[in-house]
Order: structure tokens, then C-alpha cells, then sequence
């Protein structure tokens, strides 16, 4: 027996909010930029190398979280397709997430303060605490939003942590420009979701949502996605992380031109991926005999827009940087061409590990990522100038764990676990 064609209305409903989506996602991503280049401006190039350090931290906890509005989506759309809800309710899920988030977040402060945040203090720790903890619901909301393909919705959380951010990143720096105002003005976009919760009756109803598993196994899943995540944000927006880890705090401390630079390199290709994961995952879940192809032709586009602003990157790289940062940040264009090339190769690892979560494939999907952030650790170790160290590392790393998701999916499919998917749409 076929299954019914979708409605057309229904594809140019999801056409319409999946645009929404990456709307929010490129005024987010518009909104990152900003914020970086008032600090480029505003600081002294010591202090903008610690708020952007600051800001990698910050985003590499998103991130991580980022695995909780994954698997949260793939429940609630398993739940929406098989009409079946037998796990907790998401405000429950919410909190649990944020409590242990914080937590965990205070318990590792004392290894990562003083090694990473050169010359930070305790009000970016508490900053990060406070966003944290606002972060574990902006996370399920987006998540239940949408695996109900409640596009709007969905975008409405995304935009609102961006514009919040924004807007106090403004304000402090019209009364004074600091390290630490700054870096509370864009933990504050963690909890716009208070305000979308008090004014919008279906994000409300987004945390009302059940999930499709019980809980035990939720947090099986939960645990797994967060894995991969984390490594996946430590590689996407936390690689100062690593780079301040492992470099001499004097040399690091005038990073920031190449901070900014792989920040830059990456934003064509990476921050719409990583914001659109969730729609990506619900299309994914969704697509049955489609998938194979669908995953084929995402990849086919990675690899044109990275080569493409690989060439970009090049030639107008250098004077753009100088036009947006001013004259102290100049990076040279074969090392903003590699960065690029580099992030097409840790898109391509997003995507591949974005279908072995539709596929519920948690092991290989954490395996490619784990895979990817030891090599890049490991490739850091090399000794070289910070540009050399942070190309290789960027470069290669992806690819290691890119290599792990396409033996495991090959794996799945001579198993016949796709075949059963596709199955499940006939």
C-alpha cells in the first residue's frame, strides 16, 4: 500500500516556514557579525581576543545544547508521524536539561577558567552560568517547534535570542564598551524565550509536547546527540577553545585577526547548516527512498559554495577583514581560502551526521564526531605558527569523522535499515 501524496498546500506551507527558519538563522548569524566587529572597534585588541574567546565559550555551550533541539525534534516529528507519545512532557525535559547544564557548567570551571579565558574574570563565568541555564529551553523549544514543523514558530526562537542579543550588546556600549558588559549582553539573548512564552500561545503549547519515547530512553538519545554536539560545537564555533588551550597565552593573546577570520569563513556555509539542523532532521526523518539522494545533493552543494568562497575568500578576503575589523586585523588570502575549504569539509560532516540521526544511528553519529575532535586535538599539537596549526587542524579533522558517518551509513544501508524506512513510507 502507497502512501498518499503530500498536499501541495502543505509543501508550500513547510516551503514558506522552512524560508522563515533560515531567515531567523541568517539574522542570527547577521547579529554574530556585528557583535564582532563593535568588539574589533570598540576593545583594545588584548580585550576583543578575550571576548571573542568569551564568545566561543558561550557558543560552544549552545552548541552543545544545540544536541537537545536535534533530538528533540526527531522525537516530537517521530511522535507527529507515528501518532504515538509516550514519553515526558517537554517542560519537563526543559528543566531537567538546564539543571543539569548548569551544574555541569559549574563543575568544570575551575579546569577550563584560568586556561581558556586569558585574562577573563568572574563575571563572564557568571554570564555563561545565567545563559546556560536560559539556553536548555530556548533549545526544546526550537526542537518541538520544529519536529511539529511549526516553521514560524521555530524561526520566532531563533530571531529572538539574536535581536535580545543585540539590543544589550548596543546598550552597553553606548554607556561603556567592556569585556564583561559585553559578554553579559549576549548571555541575555538566552532568555528571550521568556518573552515568545508569555506573548505566543503555541510556543507555550511547544513545551506542552510529549515525547515519542519514555524517558530513560530520551535521555539515552538525549546523551548521545549532546556528545556528538559537543564535539560538533567545539569544532564549529568553539575552536578558540582548543586554539587557547593549547597555545602560549602570549601568542595567543593577538589572535583575534585569525579568530575572526575563521569565523568569517565559516558563516556561508556552517551558521545556516547548524540553524537549520532541525529542519534538516524533520525533512530527513521524512524523506524515506529520498533520503539517499537528498543527502547527495546536500553534500554536491557544500562542496560549490565552499570552492566558490574558497576563490571569494582569496581575493577580497584580506581588504574585506581590513574594511570591517580596521587596519590591525589583516589576514593573509591563502590562509582565508583554507579556512574556507575547511569549513565546506565540516558542513559536509554536519550534514552525514544529520542523516545518521534521522536514521537513529546515535552510535555512528556520535563515533564520526568524537573521531573528528581528537584528530583536531591531536592535530593542534604540530608545531607551527597559529595560522599553520589552526588550517591543518580545520582542514583535516572534519574529514577523519566525515570518513567514520560514511561507513557507518554504508553499513546501514547493506544492513537493510534504510530499506526499512523507505518501507515505512510505502
Amino acid at each position: 500500500m502507497s502512501s498518499a501524496p503530500v498536499p501541495a498546500t502543505r509543501s508550500r506551507r513547510d516551503a514558506v516556514g522552512a524560508s522563515s527558519v533560515a531567515a531567523a538563522s541568517l539574522w542570527s548569524a547577521a547579529v554574530t557579525y556585528v557583535v564582532m566587529s563593535i568588539a574589533a572597534w570598540a576593545l583594545p585588541q588584548e580585550r576583543a581576543t578575550v571576548l571573542l574567546t568569551f564568545l566561543a565559550v558561550l557558543f560552544a555551550v549552545y552548541g552543545v545544547l544545540s544536541g537537545v533541539a536535534l533530538e528533540t525534534t526527531r522525537s516530537v516529528a517521530a511522535a507527529a508521524r507515528d501518532d504515538h507519545a509516550a514519553g515526558p512532557a517537554l517542560w519537563r525535559v526543559a528543566a531537567v536539561v538546564s539543571a543539569c547544564s548548569t551544574v555541569t557548567v559549574l563543575a568544570l570551571v575551575p579546569f577550563w577558567r584560568g586556561r581558556v579565558l586569558h585574562g577573563g574574570d568572574d563575571v563572564l563565568v557568571a554570564a555563561l552560568v545565567v545563559a546556560v541555564a536560559g539556553y536548555g529551553f530556548h533549545s526544546v523549544l526550537a526542537g518541538a517547534a520544529s519536529g511539529r514543523a511549526w516553521w514560524h514558530q521555530a524561526a520566532a526562537v531563533i530571531a529572538g535570542e539574536a535581536t535580545v542579543r543585540l539590543l544589550a550588546t548596543l546598550a552597553v556600549v553606548l554607556v561603556s564598551a567592556t569585556v564583561a558588559g559585553m559578554g553579559v549582553a549576549s548571555a541575555l539573548g538566552a532568555l528571550a524565550w521568556l518573552l515568545l512564552a508569555a506573548s505566543s500561545g503555541r510556543v507555550r503549547d511547544s513545551l506542552a509536547l510529549h515525547a515519542d519515547a519514555p524517558a530513560r530512553t530520551l535521555a539515552r538519545r538525549m546523551s548521545a546527540a549532546l556528545v556528538a554536539q559537543g564535539a560538533s560545537a567545539v569544532l564549529v564555533v568553539g575552536f578558540p577553545i582548543l586554539l587557547a588551550a593549547t597555545t602560549d597565552p602570549a601568542d595567543y593573546a593577538t589572535a583575534a585577526p585569525l579568530l575572526l577570520a575563521i569565523s568569517l569563513t565559516r558563516a556561508p556555509v556552517l551558521l545556516p547548516l547548524n540553524a537549520l539542523q532541525g529542519v534538516a532532521v524533520s525533512h530527513l526523518v521524512r524523506a524515506g527512498s529520498r533520503l539517499g539522494r537528498l543527502l547527495v545533493r546536500l553534500l554536491a552543494m557544500v562542496a560549490a559554495v565552499a570552492v566558490v568562497g574558497a576563490l571569494a575568500a582569496w581575493v577580497v578576503g584580506p581588504w574585506l577583514i581590513q574594511i570591517l575589523f580596521g587596519d590591525d586585523y589583516a589576514v593573509d588570502g591563502a590562509v582565508l581560502a583554507l579556512l574556507m575549504l575547511a569549513a565546506g569539509g565540516t558542513a559536509a560532516l554536519t550534514l552525514t551526521g544529520a542523516c545518521a540521526q534521522a536514521l537513529s544511528a546515535h552510535g555512528w553519529y556520535v563515533a564520526g564526531w568524537v573521531v573528528a575532535l581528537v584528530a583536531c586535538v591531536v592535530l593542534l599539537q604540530v608545531p607551527g605558527s597559529l595560522e599553520a596549526r589552526a588550517c591543518l587542524a580545520l582542514g583535516l579533522a572534519p574529514l577523519a569523522g566525515f570518513a567514520v558517518h560514511v561507513v557507518g551509513l554504508a553499513g546501514i544501508r547493506r544492513s537493510g535499515r534504510i530499506a526499512a524506512v523507505e518501507g515505512a513510507d510505502a
